[in-house]
């Protein structure tokens, strides 16, 4: 379980309370930019023992397709820019969180979730040379921003981390959002785990 962005208490407490509740654990890729008005709710998913991963300061992609002839842009940064990016965005997160560890290990991890899921070469490079490990990307995404009904959130969920035969597809990374456009993610996915719990 994977979330993106940024929330507020509300989207993101009914997040922690789903995840505490069935004793489940997730990685959380923050946005940094407002991270600093809130610092005590990155703080409580850290403590709550979910790994931090980044994911920018500013949400600006590697690259970007053009739709006209279905290429990859360079991204709209320089490479010094999107390196400063990088280094503020760990730098924030390591202020709030950099001292919490789960089971003796570290919550803030270098783990990279990029930009609308685009890599580019640069990209890579200013990565690596910031210090991350790896980029993650998903599986599936669950599009819970776009989401109108809570049984559509639910079919999402279920096509992503269940075969054909009802079984929990190994290794299935599933991309949701702690934003408060998620409207319905908290609840299906309560509804979701309520039912996995029941399976053992």
């Amino acid at each position: 379980l994977t979330f993106d962005d940024w929330g507020t208490d509300a989207s993101i407490n009914k997040l922690l309370y789903v995840l505490r509740k069935h004793k489940a654990n997730a990685t959380f890729f923050i946005l940094t930019h407002n991270v600093l008005k809130n610092p005590n709710l990155l703080r409580a998913i850290a403590v709550g023992g979910n790994d931090i991963g980044a994911h920018s300061d500013m949400h600006k992609p590697m690259t970007t397709q053009n739709v006209h002839n279905n290429t990859m842009r360079p991204s709209v940064q320089s490479r010094q820019e999107y390196m400063q990016d990088l280094s503020s965005c760990y730098k924030k997160l390591e202020t709030i969180t950099g001292d919490v560890s789960i089971n003796g290990h570290p919550a803030l991890t270098r783990y990279f979730r990029p930009p609308q899921l685009t890599i580019s070469k640069m990209g890579f490079e200013c990565l690596y040379d910031n210090g991350f490990s790896y980029i993650i990307d998903g599986s599936y995404s669950t599009h819970d921003y776009d989401q109108t009904n809570l049984q559509g959130m639910i079919n999402s969920i279920k096509a992503a981390i269940f075969d054909e035969n009802g079984k929990v597809r190994n290794g299935a990374i599933l991309v949701m959002h702690m934003s408060d456009s998620g409207e319905y993610t908290a609840v299906a996915l309560d509804m979701i785990l309520t039912a996995n719990d029941q399976r053992k």
